[in-house]
């Protein structure tokens, strides 16, 4: 089937495109494989790119007004404290609440629908360098890493970026050089992100990581 040439990539296919630059480069990350960079002899851990594309994916979606993003202090009496009062305990949580309901196009929408079930609970409890703790909303493979890759590899089909040749999905790297100035504005993009609100997306990338991860490892990337 031929792909839809007027449809231009989202931020996650642009991110994925662009893998290397945003996920630390691997040969076997075992028990997984590794995943390629579309048109480039790199492999990169497919975790990390998973949940680098869906935390990028959340503050696009933020920015174009689709969902809010709240990241707060809050302070509370410790459950495991062996004090009959309770120690008090002050940690960063994660919280979404949907903005919009308008129905969107590849990976965008699925983890829309995912947060809106969160939307009013705890997406994660982080110390001050984002790693999690405990208190998590979204559990492993509520949106695998392999699940994530797949939507945007069949975003990129739809859009003509990649074809069907002989039974299987290949990438069209003519037209994926035209996108060059486009993939590396979204880097930018995401990188700006971090530096100016680097709490925020610490604590998504480790949200994101957890969901990501499938509970029984070993599916191919």
């Amino acid at each position: 089937m031929q792909g839809d040439a007027s449809r231009f990539p989202s931020v996650a296919c642009l991110l994925y495109l662009a893998a290397d630059q945003i996920a630390p480069r691997r040969m076997m990350v075992y028990p997984l494989k590794a995943t390629k960079v579309p048109c480039r002899p790199v492999w990169v851990h497919p975790i990390r790119l998973s949940a680098t594309i869906a935390a990028a994916t959340y503050l696009s979606l933020r920015d174009a007004g689709s969902l809010k993003l709240h990241l707060q202090e809050v302070t509370s009496k410790n459950p495991n404290s062996k004090l009959r009062r309770g120690r008090l305990r002050t940690h960063t949580t994660l919280t979404v609440t949907e903005a919009d309901l308008t129905p969107r196009k590849g990976l965008a929408g699925p983890l829309l629908a995912i947060a809106s079930g969160w939307r009013k609970g705890l997406l994660g409890e982080f110390k001050a360098n984002g790693r999690l703790v405990d208190d998590v909303g979204f559990q492993n493979d509520d949106f695998a890493y392999f699940f994530v890759l797949d939507l945007v590899r069949r975003e990129l089909l739809d859009a003509g970026y990649f074809i069907r040749s002989h039974g299987r999905v290949q990438p069209d790297c003519e037209r994926i050089g035209t996108l060059a100035q486009a993939r590396a504005a979204t880097v930018r993009w995401w990188e700006q992100r971090q530096a100016t609100e680097p709490r925020l997306c610490a604590a998504l990338v480790a949200v994101c990581t957890r969901a990501s991860t499938p509970r029984i490892e070993g599916a191919g990337g």
